[in-house]
Formats: C-alpha cells, structure tokens, sequence
C-alpha cells in the first residue's frame, strides 16, 4: 500500500503510462479471433452432412457433438492458467496461439482428407452415390481430426481474446 502511494506521489497522482498499440496490430490480434471462428463454422457446417456420407448413423453423430463441451470445460481453463503464468519471451499468449494454430491447420487437413486417409488404410474406393456403406477407417480420421480441431480451436479462442483484452 505504501510503495503504491509513494508512486502515485511521484507521478503526480497519475497513473503509469501504458505502451500504445497501433490500430494495425490490434486489427492483426483480432484476426486470430476471426480465425477461430471459422474453425467454428467448419466444424458446425461439416459434421452431420460429411460423417452421414462415411456411413455413420445420425444418432451417433449426436455423440461427437460431446467434444465442444468436454473441451470447452478442460481445455480453456487449463490454458487460460497457463498462459497467465507463462513467461515465454514471445509473451503470455503467443505460445499458445501459435501452438493451437499449428494444431489447427493439421486437423482441417486430418478432416478434409479424411475420406482419403480411410481409402489409404482399406476402406472401400467406391464414389458414395454408389457405396453407402460405412467406412470406418476414414469416420475414424474424421473422428480424430474433429475433436482435434475442437480442441485446439479452444486451445486459441482464450489466449487470443485475452491478447485483445491485454492489447486493448
């Protein structure tokens, strides 16, 4: 309490100056918001149409949706308290926005081949107007690339808004 009184003395009852951010930077820190959005919107837009054509039935579709709540309970707050403690020397938050966007950009490939993957690993090469059976193995890698772009998009969505609200 003492040592905050003698600074307010000293600074003429002001506070600190704070380091200004130009509005280029801080358009570029919400980028990182907007991108994580759209991992969003991938995933909301893909699920159920893309996973039907794998062969995998609707009700079992309604389990993969667990993911976001699961992740958003795990995952942001233990990175949230890690970024807070974090004394990297690219900052707090960058460590974890970089690692989650790397996460991120290999689980849209994981998902966006995963029918190719599943060829690959001997399910059946067959077009899907013509075969509408399952194809587990390439359900599979969609399964994984799903939960993995789950978690990474809420491994950078608390970081990058908590960038913002630093920056700002």
């Amino acid at each position: 309490m003492a040592d905050h009184m003698e600074l307010s003395i000293e600074s003429g009852g002001r506070p600190p100056p704070t380091p200004q951010i130009s509005l280029v930077g801080l358009f570029l820190a919400c980028m990182v918001a907007g991108g994580v959005q759209y991992g969003w919107a991938l995933q909301l837009s893909l699920l159920t149409p893309y996973v039907q054509t794998l062969g995998i039935p609707h009700a079992l579709t309604s389990v993969m949706w667990l993911c976001g709540p699961i992740a958003g309970l795990i995952v942001q707050p233990c990175v949230g308290l890690s970024s807070d403690k974090c004394g990297s020397p690219l900052g707090r938050r960058r460590p974890f926005i970089l690692s989650g966007c790397i996460v991120i950009s290999i689980s849209v490939i994981i998902v966006g081949f995963s029918s190719d993957i599943g060829y690959a690993l001997g399910d059946t090469k067959d077009d899907c107007k013509d075969y509408t059976g399952p194809r587990y193995r390439a359900a599979a890698a969609f399964i994984l690339g799903f939960w993995l772009l789950d978690f990474s998009n809420n491994t950078v969505q608390g970081p990058a808004r908590a960038l913002m609200a630093d920056l700002s």
